[in-house]
């Protein structure tokens, strides 16, 4: 019985000791392993992959003070705020310097940032920058997430093992059956400025199928041109389609045209609805549409750029078409034109100045 116990005893104390080093604990835990979870416990959301230390560098086409340029900066800031990413931005500037030879020493510059910066991932921001930066880096190490493109992506090499992204289309059809909700539709326009943006976007809004009459798809040379234009639409047509008046040639100087006063202009004398596409060109005067925002266009790269980061293969992420628009409408223009929001409307449409 001695010899049995004094076993026993030897073999508890090895059962202790290979308890300790293995981190047993008298909850019945065992190291490196989860707890156990009761049958229909709630799952704990997973905290995301900590980012800190990463750099991204967004690679705008146009200037700071365009309004699509800064709210998408403010959506690509809002979705990477407290991830500890570094975000750098570098502008372009190819809405006001339209010169080829500029267009390319935009490029390269942007070229030396991303040297100088070496950043994780590259997002780019409209067409410029694909055309003149990114394309260059088709098939590199280095992840491109582009944005606000409106040219076929195929024509910068899009997608490709380290390049996806999300396109840029007007809701034209959405915005044309909304207008009809205030005023009968047969015969539009299109009219914007004369950039290679908008000779792009044209040329995909031509492949729409829409259930109007385009009388005409006019880039306007400058600002006698546009001025022309709006006043034989006036006569001719029963809505305006306003694709961009960012680039409009001032005929006294050769320059750009300041946006505003091209939008405040076609305000006044517009007879007939116009209809835009932008946030941004609904507030600074044109009738309304369902528009689309800079925010959401810079959120959803972020989005992309933040599971790259993360590990997910770029192959997984397709290249999205952004279909979020929102009904929107200027007051002060809508009085202007006899036009009066239908109370049934109210609750669905957005309304400028003011609520």
């Amino acid at each position: 019985m001695r010899r049995h116990a004094c076993e026993l005893s030897v073999f508890a104390c090895f059962v202790l000791v290979i308890c300790c080093l293995s981190g047993c604990s008298s909850k019945g835990r065992t190291l490196g392993k989860a707890p156990l979870k009761s049958p229909g416990a709630a799952e704990t959301p997973s905290k995301p992959q900590s980012l800190a230390g990463k750099k991204i560098l967004l690679v705008h086409s146009y200037h700071p003070e365009y309004p699509w340029v800064a709210t998408i900066t403010q959506g690509v800031r809002k979705t990477l705020e407290g991830t500890g990413v570094q975000l750098e931005v570098l502008y372009m500037d190819t809405k006001r310097k339209t010169s080829k030879s500029w267009m390319i020493q935009a490029g390269d510059l942007a070229a030396k940032k991303m040297q100088e910066y070496q950043p994780d991932l590259v997002i780019t921001a409209d067409d410029n920058a694909q055309q003149y930066f990114a394309r260059n880096y088709v098939g590199g190490s280095t992840p491109f997430v582009f944005t606000g493109v409106d040219a076929d992506p195929s024509k910068y090499g899009f997608p490709a093992a380290n390049v996806t992204g999300l396109i840029e289309r007007p809701q034209l059809q959405a915005s044309l059956d909304f207008v009809r909700g205030f005023h009968p539709l047969k015969k539009v326009a299109v009219l914007s400025c004369d950039d290679s943006t908008s000779v792009a976007a044209l040329g995909f809004m031509k492949q729409d199928s829409i259930d109007v009459e385009v009388v005409e798809w006019k880039l306007a040379k400058d600002f006698n041109d546009w001025k022309k234009a709006v006043q034989l639409y006036n006569k001719t047509v029963d809505a305006i389609v306003v694709r961009s008046y960012q680039a409009v040639v001032d005929p006294a100087t050769g320059g750009k045209m300041k946006p505003t006063e091209v939008a405040k202009w076609t305000a006044q004398h517009a007879t007939v609805p116009t209809i835009a596409f932008h946030d941004f060109e609904i507030e600074d005067g044109m009738f309304g549409g369902v528009v689309k925002s800079g925010q959401e266009y810079g959120e959803k790269p972020a989005q992309y750029a933040l599971k790259i980061l993360q590990g997910t293969p770029i192959d997984s992420l397709p290249v999205i078409r952004a279909d979020i628009g929102t009904k929107m409408i200027n007051r002060e223009t809508a009085k202007r034109l006899g036009i009066s929001l239908p109370s049934s409307m109210v609750a669905s449409v957005k309304t400028v100045p003011g609520g």
